[in-house]
């Protein structure tokens, strides 16, 4: 009874599906430089594990084309269904707000893709 109590505290979503998500990061051209809320670094095509708590901002790099950024928004999760009916009708409203507040009500795409352009030729400086 007590594990159940337990259990039922902790949320469905965080509890089965965490409050992180691997996503796999491809960029064209390939072997483009991404840097992640300025702090995580991959060469693309790569796998990063991202908080659920929040969105993120991917920022794509590669020389001889225009940097481009991205944002990975979270959307909501189908262990909200679960939390409704799991821990708002059996257990207690708590569990749902542990969910909400450490992720497990979210998900991301599970493939993010970029696409960088080439740098235009500038004009040629006008003659004098």
């Amino acid at each position: 009874m007590v594990c159940a109590l337990v259990g039922g505290l902790s949320g469905c979503g965080t509890w089965i599906h965490s409050d992180k998500q691997s996503v796999t990061i491809f960029t064209n051209p390939p072997e483009t430089s991404v840097l992640i809320d300025n702090y995580l670094h991959l060469t693309a095509p790569g796998i990063v594990t991202l908080s659920r708590k929040g969105d993120h901002l991917a920022v794509a790099n590669k020389d001889g084309y225009e940097p481009t950024s991205l944002n990975i928004d979270r959307t909501w999760s189908w262990w909200v269904v679960g939390d409704i009916f799991g821990c708002l009708i059996i257990f207690s409203p708590l569990c749902i707000m542990h969910d909400i507040d450490q992720g497990g009500y979210y998900t991301f795409d599970d493939k993010i893709h970029l696409t960088l352009h080439r740098h235009t030729a500038s004009e040629p400086a006008p003659s004098k």
